[in-house]
């Protein structure tokens, strides 16, 4: 028997799905209402994309790679905030196109039909994982939207093409060429994308890994030829084993919210990487369990396949809160779908306590998190900066985050 299932009476209905997409957009604006009230550029999203398309062409917006690889999301916001918005208003594009891929997960999740969220409860937890574990420098912002770009990739690649709309299919086709040729996050499920699609043997999950295949390719040969002739960013160079090591674990298996600047007293680094070898024994578990289950195999191998690429890939090799999204994410909705048999299942039980834990730390840490590094009130406000710069064209606005960058503030250069 489903306990849950038995004792959650809700129906999946269009009202019961608008209510979760509205209630995930109420929840991420009571997070922090004053990014709403005060929008704000972040880091690379202004020192980077905005500064560059403001004296650049749209054809240089969209065939120029800063970072090392294509970001075709960043390119289009930019393009938009330099050719059509004045500058007051740049970090309100910024913002409010950071809301909408937050909100893409959510939506997939609500409106598709798949084993790891076929009830209204589950939709729910998914729902809400999401958007609990996201990482604070993903926050409301594109500088970093390729790591969401990445769960959607994943999220589309689970679902059967069968249960989808027409206007569903196209739109997935959008956001799969979207996720591609922005950033090396989606491009990582690239191998089990295919394998999905053979399993399943649809004209649809074809195309839908035909194109991110072909985003890989173009995206691969991007990133090669910036490790071999431009390395700016010092791709695949390592300078700590240990911390590639040690991130590898707590990056993609421990969890927890994790940042080397702050001391949390209670989520020391020792307990979150003690937590991270032991989920990862778990993880070990459930693939061993599920070696003939490929609909739960093929998400697992995507976890283990995304949680090397991207340590591998990472600054210096050395990881970070943002590369945990996605793994993180991936677990927990796996872990989800276990604990829905937790009366018949140790391991059911031993995910629904994982779920709870997990879910309970984000969301009390994450606001020291936030406040302390990624969103200060008393931080200058972009319009005020835009003020100084139209009073003085030689003056550099200043933009989040609170860290500081080569001896200084982050400013742009306009």
């Amino acid at each position: 028997m489903d306990f849950l299932h038995n004792n959650i009476k809700l129906k999946d209905n269009l009202a019961f799905r608008l209510t979760i997409l509205v209630g995930a957009a109420l929840l991420i604006i009571l997070r922090e209402p004053q990014l709403f009230l005060y929008p704000r550029l972040w880091a690379e999203e202004g020192t980077i994309f905005y500064a560059f398309a403001r004296h650049h062409s749209v054809w240089n917006i969209f065939t120029t790679a800063h970072v090392g690889y294509l970001t075709l999301f960043n390119s289009i916001v930019s393009s938009i905030q330099a050719k059509i918005f004045s500058v007051e208003n740049v970090a309100v594009v910024s913002t409010y196109m950071g809301f909408l891929i937050q909100l893409m997960p959510v939506y997939i999740i609500a409106f598709t039909n798949n084993k790891f969220w076929d009830s209204p409860l589950k939709k729910i937890i998914c729902s809400f994982i999401v958007i609990i574990v996201m990482a604070t420098e993903l926050w409301l912002n594109t500088t970093n939207s390729h790591f969401i770009m990445g769960l959607i990739t994943f999220l589309i690649m689970v679902i059967s093409a069968a249960t989808l709309s027409k206007a569903q299919k196209y739109f997935f086709r959008i956001l799969l060429i979207i996720g591609g040729l922005t950033g090396p996050a989606s491009i990582f499920f690239t191998p089990t994308f295919l394998l999905k699609a053979y399993r399943e043997r649809s004209r649809e999950k074809y195309i839908q890994a035909g194109i991110l295949l072909l985003c890989a390719i173009i995206q691969a040969g991007v990133i090669l030829y910036a490790i071999f002739f431009n390395n700016t960013y010092k791709r695949l160079s390592v300078h700590d084993l240990k911390t590639t090591r040690y991130h590898f674990i707590i990056d993609n298996f421990s969890l927890l919210p994790h940042s080397r600047p702050f001391n949390y007293h209670v989520l020391s680094f020792d307990f979150i990487t003690l937590f991270g070898i032991m989920i990862g024994i778990f993880y070990a578990y459930l693939l061993i369990r599920n070696i003939r289950n490929f609909d739960n195999l093929i998400p697992l191998i995507s976890l283990g396949v995304v949680g090397v690429f991207s340590t591998l890939g990472s600054l210096d090799m050395a990881g970070g809160t943002r590369y945990a999204y996605i793994p993180t994410c991936i677990l927990l909705i796996i872990l989800t779908s276990e604990a829905f048999t937790f009366l018949v299942s140790k391991a059911g039980f031993a995910a629904l306590f994982i779920i709870c834990f997990c879910l309970t730390s984000n969301s009390i840490v994450y606001r020291q998190i936030f406040i302390q590094w990624a969103y200060k009130t008393d931080y200058p406000k972009w319009k005020n900066e835009v003020f100084k710069w139209r009073a003085d064209s030689t003056y550099k606005p200043v933009i989040h985050p609170l860290f500081i960058k080569n001896g200084g503030e982050w400013k742009i250069k306009m």
